[in-house]
């Protein structure tokens, strides 16, 4: 057997122990739910802590090399991250939830609108045949049908959603206190984990943390600040058209930005519908806006903010947000992107470990370093 035999065969035994392992633990997925609900009831104030833990650690990081200890740093941002945020709670705050609320009951009369609007459509197709005509849907009766279904099971979903929220909202309690000490002790985990490898592989362990820490950063940091753009940009054109609700809409579109690809058409979706309902002439501008500030962030801002830090193919991210919609819903398409691009550093560089074993077995621990 050659060594490029020997290679691919290593690899091929490789990935059927790893499916043969996944499907034991499909088989056997009743013993590992006390570790789902534990992984569950962890991740969000865990994740909350990472994301704010990115987005304060270069203020943090500031302050430090101006002479001010970590730990008073750690304090003057907290303090100055609350007062900011209590401002925008005071000023823009009862304006935005008093928009949302007008919006939530005007959305029965926009669905009303439109399926009125298209049943008239429908009766003034005289030139059409009856046959035609016919297979038609009864597009008000249908829509109304649907929303009477729904209804309930919204009213129920919202229950469901207060319980939710009530348990997340003791669980996101943690994240003050984990976050204060992931920006007072977090350069201190890299550390304690090179102590944990073999020491003539730290060299390489350190250079994957290090690009581990970049790559997670990078997203983080990027993908705020272009939602953020996005959403100033949907702000400014929605209200340049007068379009009502424009705070909330354009909220809206850039909560929605998160997700690839499919996040701006989900955005625009709602803008539409008021557009529809306020002037169908509007409609149209709402389109407009959505592809032009979409132009705008593909072809400017993101490349610009973000770069090719996480280098992976638009097929690639397509596959990848469909594959965990269908698997874990909305949370794993929000983090499947970052997750993946991970899982490509760490692979590579375990590769690259694999790669340099026949060297590591006859070098001593100083001649070993990343390549």
């Amino acid at each position: 057997m050659t060594q490029r035999q020997h290679i691919w065969f290593r690899r091929l035994a490789g990935a059927i122990l790893v499916m043969l392992l996944l499907y034991l633990i499909h088989l056997n997925r009743g013993l590992f739910a006390p570790i789902g609900s534990i992984f569950n009831a962890l991740f969000f104030p865990f994740a909350a802590s990472v994301i704010m833990y990115y987005m304060l650690r270069p203020i943090v990081g500031m302050l430090e090399r101006r002479k001010v200890p970590r730990g008073f740093a750690v304090l003057l941002v907290y303090l100055a991250s609350g007062l900011l945020l209590t401002i925008i709670v005071l000023t823009a705050g009862p304006f935005l939830q008093s928009q949302f609320l007008t919006f939530v009951e005007q959305v029965p009369e926009m669905v009303k609108f439109v399926s009125n609007g298209m049943e008239s459509l429908k009766e003034s197709q005289e030139t059409l045949s009856p046959e035609i005509r016919d297979a038609l849907p009864n597009v008000s009766q249908d829509l109304g049908a649907e929303w009477n279904r729904y209804a309930s099971s919204i009213a129920n979903s919202l229950v469901r959603a207060f319980g939710w929220m009530s348990n997340a909202l003791v669980m996101l309690s943690l994240v003050p206190f984990i976050l204060f000490y992931a920006l007072k002790d977090g350069d201190q985990f890299s550390a304690r984990l090179l102590e944990l490898a073999p020491t003539n592989r730290r060299a390489r362990v350190a250079a994957m943390l290090q690009e581990l820490d970049e790559t997670i950063a990078s997203f983080i940091r990027g993908k705020a600040v272009v939602c953020l753009i996005v959403g100033i940009l949907l702000l400014a054109g929605y209200a340049i058209i007068g379009l009502e609700y424009a705070l909330v809409l354009a909220v809206i579109g850039m909560l929605a930005n998160l997700i690839p690809f499919f996040g701006p058409f989900i955005g625009a979706a709602p803008a539409v519908l008021v557009a529809l309902f306020q002037d169908p002439v509007k409609a149209l501008y709402v389109v407009l806006i959505t592809v032009l500030v979409q132009q705008i962030e593909n072809n400017l801002i993101s490349p610009q903010v973000m770069g090719r830090t996480l280098d992976i193919h638009p097929v690639t991210v397509i596959a990848l947000i469909l594959a965990a919609g269908s698997v874990t819903g909305l949370v794993g398409i929000l983090f499947v992107v970052p997750v993946y691009a991970a899982a490509k550093v760490i692979f590579r560089h375990i590769r690259a470990m694999v790669a340099e074993g026949d060297n590591v077995t006859s070098m001593g621990p100083s001649d070993v370093g990343p390549q």
